[in-house]
């Protein structure tokens, strides 16, 4: 059922990965590049682009597919039947899970946190329900975290069969990786003349993962661009220490397979956030991330939602705006999910 046109490029940039780290083809890449050109010129701008993520995957997932490629094969090479994913009421990290992980023949258990919830996160909560094998909500984060330390000591003790356990939004080194192979990726349809390098690219960030792989990936494929999180989840989750650690344990996690000796530590200074579109919390819209949304479907005809992406959106209008970066090359990566 799934496919990708190619083995990742970092196997190719990397031989030694490939022998070492599992992976497993989900999605269908590359995804595509494309300008808004009726987009930027309703907002001034010289040179927007986007990057498809929307497109990653049969059975949708954005973002999270390309971390699920390492993730669910590390599963399998493992031994492990049970996919135990964790998240908000809604996660598209674990929606996606759900749905890819069925699809490959795995048992899932979902633990859950109930939070607002938008149109697309109850579409999201209605396919984890009906399609995971066990689901268990709880009525805040502090709670799921004993609930996830009770079930890991189930299974440190033998009490539950083996399961494999993804980290929020699958953010962990190896999840990560699906990002670092994504700035390869850029790089090669920025070589094939499909794009201009960007001088910005904006991305949600939430769990930190997309972020942190695509900082490793620019660094190691010569990139010069520079990366802005959107933050879209409370500064406890989304900060610049956050992702500066999770991109050194990417690091790390290449450099063990490789020859590959990175010089200068990935520093929490060279973060760029942008905190002004979370509004009042998580998966709360905001009006510019309602308008962003409704300019992206009027004008380009590509639906975006207001947890993630609208709010992405409207952080980069912000953003450009108030620094005056109208007329450089801009990348707006589009990780929505839905099939």
């Amino acid at each position: 059922m799934f496919q990708s046109i190619a083995p990742p490029i970092i196997f190719q940039k990397y031989p030694y990965l490939n022998k070492y780290i599992p992976w497993s083809p989900l999605g269908k890449f590359p995804t595509p590049v494309h300008q808004l050109a009726k987009l930027e010129s309703a907002l001034g701008f010289d040179s927007l682009w986007i990057k498809r993520d929307d497109q990653s995957g049969h059975l949708g997932g954005g973002n999270k597919v390309r971390k699920l490629e390492y993730l669910l094969a590390d599963a399998k090479a493992k031994g492990c039947e049970t996919l135990f994913a964790v998240g908000a009421a809604g996660s598209n990290h674990v929606r996606a899970t759900v749905v890819y992980g069925k699809a490959a023949g795995f048992y899932i258990h979902c633990l859950l946190f109930n939070r607002s919830h938008t149109d697309s996160l109850a579409d999201n909560l209605q396919v984890i329900c009906d399609q995971a094998d066990q689901v268990q909500q709880v009525s805040n984060r502090t709670t799921l975290v004993g609930r996830y330390g009770y079930e890991s000591l189930k299974q440190f003790f033998g009490l539950h069969r083996l399961r494999y356990f993804l980290a929020p939004g699958g953010s962990s080194p190896l999840g990560c990786l699906g990002y670092v192979n994504a700035a390869f990726e850029l790089k090669t349809q920025i070589e094939a003349g499909l794009l201009p390098e960007p001088k910005l690219i904006f991305v949600a960030l939430g769990s930190c993962g997309t972020m942190a792989g695509l900082v490793v990936g620019a660094r190691l494929a010569g990139l010069e661009t520079r990366i802005i999180g959107v933050r879209v989840v409370d500064w406890i989750m989304g900060n610049a220490q956050a992702v500066a650690r999770l991109a050194r344990r990417t690091m790390r996690l290449i450099e063990t397979w490789t020859e590959l000796h990175n010089d200068k530590r990935i520093g929490a200074g060279e973060i760029e956030i942008w905190h002004r579109d979370l509004g009042a919390g998580y998966a709360i819209p905001t009006e510019s991330s309602l308008r962003a949304v409704q300019m992206m479907q009027e004008h380009e005809a590509i639906p975006l939602e207001t947890t993630y992406t609208g709010k992405t959106l409207a952080g980069l209008i912000h953003y450009v705006q108030k620094y005056r970066c109208e007329k450089q090359p801009i990348l707006f990566w589009n990780t929505y999910g839905r099939a």
